[in-house]
C-alpha cells in the first residue's frame, strides 16, 4: 500500500505536489500564530500568503519565487519579527534553488535575506541582537548547504544512470554485432562445407543426363560421384549442426581442414574430371591454424569454380615465403563462357576471410581464362582465433 501511494504521488505533476507543500506551510504558519497567541493584521497575512503561494512555483519559476519569498520575509520581519510565518517559505525557496541547479541565486538570496532580516529585526527592536542574527544566517546557510548536497547527489545519480544507459546500449550494439558476425560465419561455413559438394552434384548430374542413353557407363560413374558427394554433404552438415548445437570448446570439435588435406582435395576433384597442375615452392614452419584453414578454403573454392565454369584444367601455385603465403589458381574458360566468379557468395566470403587476417585477394579474367591470387600474411604471426 505504501509503495502504491508513493508511486501515485510521484506520478502527480510537479506543480500539484508543490502546491500541496505550500498548503502544508500555510498550516504550519497558522499553527505557529495560534501557539504564540499572535493575531496577524491584513499586511502580515498578505505577506505570509504571498510567500506560501509563491513556494508552489519553486521548481517552475525559481528566481521569481526567491524574490517574492525574500522580500516577503524582510518586510514581515520589519513589521512582526522573525516569528511572522514567512521565514519557512524562504528556507524552502533557497533550498529548492540550490538543489535544482540555481546555486548562485539561492546563495545570494540567502545572504540578502539574512542581512535584510537582521537589519529589519534590529530596526524594529531598536537594539542589536547578535544571537538572532547568527540564528537567521545559520538556518539559511544550512538550507543552502542541504540543497547543494541534494543537488549534487541528484546530479551524481543522473550521471550514473546515463552511464548505465550508455553501457546497456553499447552492450546491445555489441550483442547485435556478435550476432551478425556469427550469422556471417555460419553462412561462410555452410558455403564452404556444402558449396563444393553441391557443385559436384550439379555438374555430375548434368554429365549423367547427357550420357544416359549414349554412354550408360559414363552416366553410371557420374551418378556414383553424385551419391558420394551427397553422402559427404550429409556427413559434414551433421558435424556442422553438432558444433552449432553444443558449447564444446574447439578441442572437442572435428579437426579443421588445412593444406595438409590438399592431396585429398586434389584426388577428389581429379576423380570428377578436373585436371590440376600443382606447383609448390618455398618452405617454412607450420601455418597458424586460421591461415591454414583460410588457405585450404581458397584452394577449395577456386577449384570448385574451375570445375563448374572452366575447361577441365586448372593450374595451382602455392608459394611459401618467410612472411607470406601466395596462392594462385588459373583456369581456362569453359563452353558456357562463365568464370570462376560465379553468381553466388563464394568470392565474397573468401575475400572477407582473407582480409580478416590482413591478407589480400584478387580475382578476375586473365589472358587465358580466369585467375585468382590470394596473399596471406605472416605464417606464424597471424591470429589463431577464427574470426567470422
Amino acid at each position: 500500500m505504501r509503495t502504491r501511494a508513493l508511486t501515485w504521488w510521484r506520478g502527480r505533476p510537479v506543480l500539484f505536489r508543490d502546491a500541496c507543500g505550500s498548503a502544508v506551510l500555510l498550516v504550519v504558519a497558522l499553527l505557529n500564530w495560534w501557539s504564540d497567541g499572535f493575531r496577524p493584521g491584513v499586511s502580515d497575512t498578505l505577506l505570509v500568503l504571498a510567500g506560501v503561494v509563491a513556494v508552489a512555483w519553486r521548481r517552475v519559476a525559481v528566481v521569481p519565487v526567491l524574490v517574492v519569498t525574500g522580500v516577503a520575509t524582510v518586510a514581515a520581519t520589519s513589521l512582526v519579527g522573525t516569528a511572522s510565518g514567512t521565514f519557512l517559505p524562504v528556507l524552502v525557496a533557497v533550498y529548492s534553488a540550490a538543489a535544482w541547479g540555481h546555486r548562485v541565486a539561492g546563495a545570494v538570496t540567502a545572504a540578502a535575506v539574512a542581512l535584510g532580516a537582521s537589519v529589519a529585526a534590529e530596526a524594529r527592536s531598536g537594539a542589536w541582537d547578535g544571537t538572532e542574527v547568527v540564528a537567521i544566517t545559520a538556518v539559511l546557510a544550512i538550507a543552502v548547504a542541504i540543497g547543494l548536497a541534494v543537488g549534487s547527489r541528484r546530479e551524481f545519480i543522473a550521471v550514473a544512470r546515463e552511464r548505465a544507459e550508455r553501457l546497456e546500449e553499447s552492450r546491445e550494439v555489441e550483442a547485435a554485432r556478435r550476432v551478425t558476425e556469427e550469422r556471417l560465419r555460419i553462412a561462410r561455413e555452410l558455403h564452404d562445407v556444402v558449396g563444393h559438394h553441391v557443385a559436384v552434384i550439379g555438374v555430375q548430374a548434368g554429365v549423367a543426363e547427357a550420357y544416359l542413353r549414349s554412354r550408360p557407363d559414363y552416366a553410371q560413374d557420374a551418378l556414383g560421384h553424385v551419391q558420394d558427394a551427397a553422402e559427404s554433404v550429409l556427413t559434414e552438415l551433421r558435424a556442422l549442426v553438432s558444433v552449432l548445437r553444443t558449447s564444446d570448446g574447439p578441442d572437442e570439435r572435428a579437426p579443421v581442414p588445412g593444406l595438409a588435406d590438399l592431396d585429398e582435395l586434389l584426388d577428389r576433384v581429379g576423380d570428377l574430371g578436373l585436371t590440376v597442375t600443382v606447383a609448390r615452392s618455398g618452405d617454412g614452419g607450420p601455418l597458424a591454424p586460421l591461415v591454414d584453414l583460410i588457405a585450404f578454403r581458397v584452394v577449395q573454392e577456386s577449384l570448385t569454380n574451375a570445375h563448374k565454369h572452366g575447361d577441365g584444367r586448372a593450374f595451382l601455385t602455392i608459394e611459401r615465403q618467410s612472411d607470406a603465403l601466395n596462392i594462385t589458381v588459373t583456369n581456362g574458360i569453359g563452353r558456357t563462357g562463365g568464370t570462376t566468379a560465379g553468381g553466388g557468395f563464394g568470392l565474397t566470403g573468401l575475400r572477407e576471410r582473407v582480409t580478416s587476417v590482413g591478407g589480400t585477394l584478387d580475382a578476375g579474367p586473365s589472358d587465358h581464362g580466369f585467375r585468382l591470387h590470394a596473399t596471406l600474411p605472416s605464417l606464424t604471426g597471424a591470429p589463431t582465433k577464427e574470426t567470422p
